[in-house]
């Protein structure tokens, strides 16, 4: 299962991604707090799809970053990002982690946040907010340490002011 490939979301793929969404977080996902960000489309360039080099029709992984703003700074939100539970340690997932983030980077986007696990995200260059230094408040039931942040350009952090309301940023 090395084979793993990385391409550009297609309107094809969108019943298969649901199906994968569905099963992975349920249909109340859409009740979710970080639901409330992803009200905009995703960014097209960056909702990537993961599936066998052999069978590119075929969804496996499926992530998308969305637009959100701190103050008048343009940010990312990773999210959702899902695979097949038959094929979950893989690696689908982090390869997409991998290439969704370094397409980011070649984007000049500058810092992406997710909502996950320290533990999963922390190989990308996630870190908790208070590791930075940072205090930034997000509206609804969502867990301050479950808010991870990414520097896509060297000290980024450094540009976000504290107390600062992560908001989405509709475009």
């Amino acid at each position: 299962m090395t084979n793993i490939k990385i391409r550009n979301e297609t309107s094809s793929d969108y019943s298969q991604k649901l199906s994968i969404l569905d099963a992975c977080f349920g249909p109340s996902r859409l009740n979710r707090t970080v639901y409330m960000y992803r009200k905009s489309s995703p960014i097209e360039e960056l909702s990537l799809i993961s599936c066998f080099e052999e069978d590119p029709s075929k969804v496996i992984g499926t992530i998308n970053f969305y637009r959100v703003l701190i103050k008048k700074i343009d940010c990312l939100l990773l999210g959702p990002l899902a695979v097949d539970k038959k094929f979950q340690g893989y690696g689908f997932g982090k390869k997409l982690i991998q290439i969704g983030l370094d397409k980011a980077k070649l984007n000049n986007e500058t810092i992406c946040f997710v909502s996950g696990e320290y533990d999963y995200y922390n190989e990308f260059g996630f870190d908790k907010l208070i590791n930075k230094g940072l205090d930034i408040s997000i509206p609804g039931p969502l867990s301050y340490d479950g808010l991870l942040i990414c520097e896509l350009k060297y000290n980024a952090a450094s540009l976000l002011e504290q107390n600062s309301k992560l908001l989405p940023l509709i475009k």
